[in-house]
């Protein structure tokens, strides 16, 4: 049996249920090696936007879903960010939309609307002080200006996924790098943190997980469960951890704050 590991928090982001290239059984292997009381779904939980496309919803992402559900009504905190594929949430009539397609649409939308939906979360850590927690297209200019862009580079990520899924993260990577230094994603997270007096920012959407600590703020990224198979969490002490599903399926601490 796999040792429980305890946490205070989980947070997880990009997982994109709905899509063929979702990892959702070592999300499932994951979830079945953990404890917590407050779990944070930071964005593209649910990947409606390839749905629209190429319509996927097998039984194994419900059951996904439906365990997220199970964790709130035995009393664990959820809470659900939106991200830029499962935005319709974020508009009442988008996501009214949404349910007008049919099954198992209005399921989808019953089962989040269980839980707690916003577009940020502001939290006050044990030891890094006042911490954001937003999806992050929020500060990706091409998802935030030129939306039919980003849907078009998805399809072709979504392609890529099926052919080969180490060169796509290759390419995805070596492509969100460029954008965000062309867009100034990370000039607008310390910007963000700046101005508004954040210690500490959280956030996903680039599938890059990773942890810097720089002189005035802290950066932290989630990762997916498309490509990196990582999530943060925090633990009781207040310690803030990279960790990521091996393929030994052991958990590996990749780095903390």
């Amino acid at each position: 049996m796999n040792q429980i590991n305890q946490y205070k928090s989980i947070f997880l982001s990009d997982i994109h249920l709905g899509f063929a290239g979702c990892q959702n059984e070592r999300l499932a292997v994951f979830l079945d090696q953990v404890d917590f009381n407050d779990l944070y779904l930071v964005g593209d939980i649910v990947d409606f936007w390839s749905m629209q496309d190429n319509f996927f919803w097998p039984e194994t992402h419900q059951k996904i879903l439906d365990k997220f559900v199970d964790y709130q009504q035995n009393g664990k905190n959820v809470r659900f960010i939106t991200g830029n594929h499962d935005d319709p949430l974020r508009e009442s009539a988008d996501t009214e939309n949404l349910k007008a397609k049919g099954s198992p649409y209005p399921e989808i939308i019953r089962a989040l609307s269980s839980f707690k939906i916003s577009e940020k979360e502001v939290l006050q850590t044990k030891k890094h002080g006042k911490m954001l927690v937003i999806h992050g297209d929020q500060y990706d200019l091409v998802t935030s200006n030129a939306k039919w862009l980003s849907k078009f580079g998805g399809i072709l990520y979504d392609l890529l996924i099926y052919l080969n899924r180490p060169l796509s993260k290759f390419l995805k990577r070596s492509v969100k790098k460029i954008v965000n230094k062309a867009g100034s994603f990370h000039k607008l997270v310390r910007a963000e943190c700046k101005t508004n007096g954040y210690d500490a920012l959280m956030c996903g959407h680039i599938h890059i997980p990773e942890i810097h600590k720089f002189k005035d703020y802290s950066y932290i990224n989630t990762g997916d469960w498309v490509e990196s198979c990582t999530a943060v969490v925090e633990d009781f002490d207040g310690d803030i951890s990279l960790i990521e599903l091996q393929e030994d399926n052991s958990i590996k601490i990749l780095a903390t704050l």
